[in-house]
């Protein structure tokens, strides 16, 4: 029996497609970073605001102060944009902590979100006693500056519906915009 050269070149073009289609299928690999730890915050509303209340959600945080004139605006623009891009998923939440709480009422955080057209719904702006700010960013979330927290990492936390932080991302690129919205499509899968 003899093999002709084309039927060489068909067997090798269709290996290649399905290692292609099995990397697209591919889930991807989200470790557990650290568990986040209880917290007692209040929110833009002055309500309180506790680990309990994303129990069950997939959440994406971040830390901003609202009188930042450098990152800050850059990162809530972005996750506005996640905001839209999850709006019909009703186990999708978003959280802004203030790193200058003495600064950020309540009040001030309600303006801002606000003046930034967040739906507050499902995105919350929160803020509360400094150490415990400081305490939730360096032992829950490993981010920014242990000492002097207005020293803030521009990274997105993403936060599983347990609790868990799963991965970061940026808050000020796009480029990981793709990667981000595919890996809170796969925790929100995971849901029980």
């Amino acid at each position: 029996m003899s093999y002709k050269p084309w039927y060489y070149g068909i067997t090798f073009a269709v290996i290649i497609a399905l290692i292609f289609l099995l990397q697209l299928k591919k889930e991807p690999v989200l470790p557990v970073i650290s568990k986040i730890p209880e917290f007692h915050l209040v929110d833009q509303n002055d309500d309180l605001f506790t680990l309990q209340n994303m129990d069950g959600r997939v959440w994406l945080a971040d830390f901003i102060f609202t009188t930042c004139s450098g990152p800050c605006p850059i990162m809530t623009e972005r996750m506005r944009t996640v905001q839209k891009d999850f709006k019909d998923y009703e186990d999708m939440r978003f959280v802004s902590f203030t790193v200058n709480p003495d600064y950020d009422t309540p009040e001030i955080l309600s303006g801002y979100a606000h003046r930034n057209r967040a739906d507050t719904s499902t995105w919350s702006f929160v803020t509360g006693n400094y150490e415990e700010i400081q305490n939730l960013i360096g032992k829950g979330f490993k981010m920014g500056d242990v000492d002097e927290i207005v020293f803030h990492s521009t990274q997105f936390a993403l936060v599983d519906d347990k609790g868990n932080l799963r991965g970061y991302y940026s808050g000020t690129e796009p480029s990981e915009h793709k990667s981000l919205k595919r890996d809170i499509k796969y925790l929100l899968k995971q849901i029980n």
